[in-house]
């Protein structure tokens, strides 16, 4: 060993005596003292502990931005509302009342026994939503000659009687309804007088419907009024008689008349001519065939938003007549 030793010395440019520790005593030393180990060399720089807390942290903080970003991206594209978690069982969410700046708010409706409504009777005479035929499609009568026509509920029926006097032809029909009631008749051509006298006093005469016609007529008679067709009633107490159909001939004096005929006074091929629910109508008659009679004029006038007055009001005002 010596012989070695001398050697290396002797090529060791450091110096000629270096002194080389034992390694039998530095291995024994390493077995032998305690050494004291601390967990970090210096106060600035992080711990393996800390350091995995402060990743964490980062990679929680990235996955907040990732998702706000990617929320950001879905509302820009319209891709879809975010929903949120359904509330817990057991709990409510209350649901706000939306408001409308188109008008008012409705009025409440009153409880049964609420008095702020219209009594039963007011109630029945407000006029009814009604359309004529509103399910049915409608029917076109057309005389023999073809110049006559007027259209009809196709449940309804028109029945032509024969002429009774050969000297006087005329075309007649006869419109009745689904129940075989008889709402209206036409008469156009020949006819003698029709007569008439007052039997009372005047009453009281109002004119509830009024429609001008392009009808024929005859301008020169005494009385004449431009045919229309015409919604009129006499009223007598308690009792009204009102009746429709197409006339010329004026009525009333001062509000109040004893009756009024439903005629036209038409061309020479036709003098007198009428398509009504009757002809004449007379206060203090026992009871004028086919008119309507009614309570009040309240009564009359919600008569006319029934289908049955609709219908009967736009097949006379649909009628036809090439005079000549």
């Amino acid at each position: 060993m010596d012989a070695i030793r001398n050697l290396v010395a002797g090529a060791d440019p450091i110096g000629p005596n270096p002194i080389v520790p034992d390694a039998e005593e530095a291995l024994g030393s390493m077995f032998s003292r305690p050494e004291v180990f601390a967990d970090r060399v210096s106060p600035d720089i992080p711990t393996l502990a800390e350091r995995r807390q402060r990743r964490g942290r980062m990679l929680g903080l990235m996955t907040i931005a990732a998702a706000a970003v990617t929320a950001g991206v879905l509302v820009s594209l319209n891709l879809g509302p975010l929903t949120s978690a359904p509330a817990p069982a057991g709990t409510s969410t209350p649901t706000p009342t939306a408001t409308s700046s188109l008008g008012p708010s409705p009025t409440p409706t009153p409880s049964p026994g609420s008095s702020s409504g219209p009594s039963e009777t007011a109630q029945a005479l407000l006029p009814a939503t009604a359309s004529p035929s509103p399910t049915q499609a409608w029917k076109t009568y057309r005389s023999a000659d073809g110049r006559i026509s007027f259209e009809y509920p196709g449940d309804w029926s028109v029945q032509q009687p024969q002429t009774i006097n050969p000297d006087y032809p005329a075309v007649d029909a006869v419109v009745k309804d689904q129940s075989g009631r008889q709402v209206a008749a036409l008469h156009y051509g020949a006819s003698g007088g029709i007569g008439g006298a007052c039997s009372t006093p005047p009453v009281p005469y109002s004119v509830l419907d009024s429609v001008e016609l392009a009808l024929p007529y005859n301008p020169a008679a005494s009385n004449v009024i431009t045919p229309r067709f015409t919604f009129r009633a006499l009223v007598e107490g308690d009792k009204v008689t009102a009746s429709y159909g197409i006339t010329s001939s004026a009525a009333g004096v001062d509000g109040k008349s004893c009756m009024f005929y439903n005629v036209v006074n038409g061309p020479a091929e036709a003098p007198l001519y009428s398509f009504a629910d009757t002809v004449q109508v007379n206060a203090g008659a026992a009871g004028t065939a086919n008119s309507k009679t009614f309570g009040s004029l309240e009564e009359a006038r919600a008569y006319m938003q029934t289908p049955e007055y609709l219908n009967a009001k736009r097949m006379i005002t649909s009628l036809a007549i090439k005079a000549g």
